[in-house]
């Protein structure tokens, strides 16, 4: 598994996950909101989005924007954390994840949910 974009606006657990990927010597991003994101696709070339329901509730037009407008967005597989909309416009949706997590067992989570599809 390459790269995470890890979109949360839950900071302390993000920087939790963070550590352990870190730690892995495993490559990670993570940003608290979903304005004006769309560029970092382009810039860091994600292998996988995990996008926290609730962040993305903010601002939804905003993430729906970068999104049709981004084909490589588009292509790359999903990860919903808690989903609390409807999200059938994403065309790669590969698994959901729930709240409490591990944040030591994700890494292996994600690469099972990753290598799956």
């Amino acid at each position: 598994m390459g790269l995470v974009l890890w979109i949360d606006h839950n900071m302390f657990a993000t920087s939790l996950v963070e550590k352990v990927f870190k730690k892995r010597s495993l490559p990670f991003y993570s940003i608290s909101s979903v304005e004006d994101f769309s560029y970092l696709v382009d810039d860091i070339n994600p292998s996988l989005i995990v996008l926290d329901g609730e962040t993305f509730s903010k601002n939804s037009e905003a993430f729906l924007g970068q999104y049709k407008n981004s084909l490589k967005m588009q292509s790359l597989p999903f990860i919903l954390l808690e989903p609390k909309s409807d999200f059938i416009f994403l065309k790669n949706v590969i698994g959901e994840l729930k709240k409490p997590l591990d944040p030591f067992e994700l890494p292996e989570i994600l690469e099972k949910m990753a290598s799956a599809n």
